[in-house]
């Protein structure tokens, strides 16, 4: 075995011996907990307020977390939520450590020929309101960077042809940076009503 390998390092010296920094990272992630908790109760009134088929509005949030996105922890929240291979409504709300927070919907099949006119509709308003374009073919991309989406207000109308009204699926998402994390559950909600709005004729 290559002892190099297995040796660690003097800053990795330092961190083994010490526990706060985990604890730190489990409070943390609590707290994330917390602020969806709450944030789904309030996504929730805000859905009553607009028009979205049964299967859709009847869901029920979702909150998960994971240790490795990219090499990362990660928290997310799925509401509302419709999963089938061919059929996606959702609203993820993601926290991704040491990057940002976003808002991203994601429809498919069904959803996406429901909510097409409406969303093409609103792409001004929702450029306005900062939301990016997915421009990848690989629908499970979360990683909101100039690889994988498009500023909308900087997109051609070829690429808002090719990737929201032509491709398979559709995702639109903002983001917010965690120095912002005081202002994060008003910011999430606005950029949620933004994406309610936009899904009406």
């Amino acid at each position: 075995m290559n002892k190099a390998k297995i040796q660690l390092s003097a800053d990795e010296l330092l961190l083994v011996q010490n526990g706060e920094w985990i604890l730190t990272k489990n409070i943390i992630i609590e707290k994330v907990y917390s602020l969806f908790g709450s944030l789904a109760e309030e996504m929730k009134n805000i859905t009553r307020q607009f028009s979205l088929p049964q299967q859709i509005s009847q869901t029920t949030p979702k909150i998960y977390k994971g240790e490795n996105y990219k090499g990362l922890p990660y928290v997310m929240l799925d509401y509302p939520r419709f999963f089938t291979k061919e059929n996606i409504f959702a609203i993820r709300v993601l926290f991704w450590w040491a990057n940002y927070f976003s808002i991203t919907l994601h429809v498919k099949g069904e959803f996406k020929n429901l909510f097409n006119d409406a969303l093409k509709s609103n792409i001004r308003y929702l450029g306005n309101n900062l939301f990016y374009l997915n421009i990848t073919e690989d629908e499970w991309h979360h990683n909101i960077d100039t690889h994988n989406y498009i500023f909308l207000n900087e997109a051609s109308d070829l690429v808002i042809q090719k990737y929201l009204l032509q491709a398979s699926f559709s995702k639109l998402s903002a983001k917010i940076n965690l120095n912002q994390w005081n202002d994060a559950e008003k910011l999430l909600l606005n950029f949620y009503e933004v994406l309610m709005r936009s899904l009406q004729h």
